[in-house]
């Protein structure tokens, strides 16, 4: 099994909505080092401030390291279903002895359609001598887009694209 390097990285992916049960449900086994993430999300507002027009489509592109094939196995079976899915990112994620989320800096869910997923294999070795994992790169059109706010704050702003 490979080393799981996601406290001495800035950002994780919890494959789940974080806003159900925030904090105790997060186990540092499920989180998924990030990578890369991108993606636009711009709404045209008039001289008030009121939302107009269509919103263009929100394309979320990550790239996540996969430790093991059951992490990988999500974003497939996710993307052979035509239902949202939440998927939560965590900025300074910090995890207590228990190896649950303790703490995190800021973050946000992102609720939407996987159109995409890519495998990337490496047959190289890392510093340490193991074996590089695979990496993952998904795309998820959002439907949703819920920022979490500072620390232990219930300071939630969500972005609603439908």
């Amino acid at each position: 099994m490979a080393t799981l390097y996601s406290n001495e990285l800035k950002a994780v992916l919890v494959p789940k909505d974080f806003l159900e049960n925030p904090l105790s449900s997060v186990l540092k086994e499920d989180c998924l080092t990030v990578q890369h993430f991108d993606y636009q999300c711009e709404h045209r507002r008039n001289a008030v401030g009121e939302v107009y027009g269509p919103t263009d489509p929100v394309i979320l592109k990550f790239s996540v390291r996969v430790n093991s094939p059951k992490h990988a196995k999500v974003f497939y079976d996710n993307l052979l279903t035509n239902n949202s899915h939440s998927y939560t990112i965590l900025f300074n994620a910090v995890f207590n002895t228990n190896q649950r989320l303790s703490n995190y800096e800021d973050g946000m869910v992102v609720n939407g359609y996987v159109m995409s997923v890519e495998e990337n294999y490496s047959s190289g070795k890392n510093r340490v001598g193991e074996n590089e994992q695979m990496q993952l790169n998904v795309m998820v059109m959002a439907r949703s887009v819920t920022y979490l706010g500072r620390e232990k704050q219930s300071n939630y702003t969500s972005v609603f694209i439908q």
